[in-house]
This record gives C-alpha cells, structure tokens and sequence, in this order.
C-alpha cells in the first residue's frame, strides 16, 4: 500500500483508532519543535495547542478592529454633529478642518467646490479634467493624487507623501476634498476606504444644505 491508500483508508474509517485504542499511545511520531519521539495523541493534543493559539491571535485581531472601529465611530459622529450644527459655509469649513486635524490626525486639507461661487478659497477654479474624475469615480482614491493639478494646492504644506481624493456627491458632484500626509503609510492604494466615503457623503450633504 501507498501512504495515500492508507490516508484514504483512514479518512473515510473514522472508527479505527475506537477499535484499536491502543495504536494511539503505542505508534510513535516527531515532536513538531524539537523532533523526539511522542504518541499520537500527545501529537493531537500539540496540533491543538498551535490552533488555539492562532485562534487567540485571530480574536486579538478582531478586538483590535473592533475597538479601531469603534474608535473611528465616535469621531465620525463628533464630525457629524459639528458639520450639521453650522449655520454658515465659512463655519461649516472651519469646523471641517478643526474637526479633521485635531480628532482624525489629518495634517493637511484642500478642499474644491464648483456648486456655487463665494469669496473664498474653496472655490478657486479647477480644471475640467478635475471635475470629470469626482464625477467619474465611485470611491476614494488613496495612494499618490489622481491628478497632478491637485498638488498645487499643498504649496504651503512640508512634502506630504500620501494623499486620499475624495469625491463629494450628493445628487450630483459638487466637489473634491483631498487628505494629505507626510506619514508614507497614511495613506495607501489597498486601505479600506468606507469611511472616507462615508465622509464624503457626509460633507456633500452639509455643502449642499448651506451652498448658495
């Protein structure tokens, strides 16, 4: 027999070991660390142990997320509450920025609106090309900036290396705000991106409501 018809065999014959009790303590087989012999059932009970020591890790993981998450929420909401509660644009702004440096971390902002017009920078002219890409995409872009236009407007900022565009939707495009970092790691192509979309959402709903 093949080592493979016996693998088989005792696959699809769950009940050998109950009829042979005794080939569990007498058959003998490699320590998994330090190569000494040990029986099959001290074996198990190892194999077992490395299990549930990579479950632990795992459920660290998860809590780890979780509170992340959490964490996360609770600012989302302060936002929220601090973008809702502005009575003006230029308050709605401050807010924004205030909000976005001192809970997220987020050094630098540029933030474009092309619905309306106001004496203010936030509605400096942008391209077309621009305005086609917030139209254009679903999702925040992390990673380096979609469009090399876009640095310009970080001409006061020391080297930001990492930048997320996010485009501000409500029923139509009415803007782009972009996040930039000098961290490399800030901000990178596989980050998961549902907050910044929620932000997103968030913001173009608050412009809307006090854009003239």
């Amino acid at each position: 027999m093949q080592t493979e018809d016996i693998a088989r065999y005792l696959a699809g014959h769950p009940e050998f070991f109950d009829q042979h009790p005794h080939l569990l303590t007498d058959i003998r087989v490699s320590h998994p660390f330090d190569g000494r012999a040990v029986s099959i059932a001290e074996r198990q009970i190892l194999n077992l142990r490395e299990k549930y020591k990579l479950l632990e890790t795992k459920l660290a993981e998860l809590i780890e997320f979780g509170e992340e998450n959490d964490a996360i929420s609770e600012k989302m909401q302060h936002l929220t509450r601090a973008l809702m509660s502005a009575r003006e644009l230029p308050t709605l702004l401050q807010m924004l920025k205030l909000n976005l440096h001192d809970d997220f971390g987020i050094p630098h902002t540029a933030l474009r609106i092309w619905q309306g017009t106001a004496p203010l920078p936030e509605f400096a002219a942008v391209s077309e090309a621009v305005k086609n890409w917030a139209a254009q995409t679903s999702q925040p872009h992390c990673g380096t900036l979609p469009l090399a236009e876009m640095a310009d407007w970080f001409a006061g900022a020391s080297h930001p290396r990492s930048f997320a565009a996010v485009p501000l939707k409500a029923d139509h495009s009415v803007g782009i705000l972009v996040l930039a970092s000098e961290d490399a790691q800030r901000f990178y192509p596989q980050m998961g991106t549902l907050y910044l979309q929620r932000l997103g959402e968030l913001l173009a709903a608050a412009l809307q409501r006090l854009l003239p």
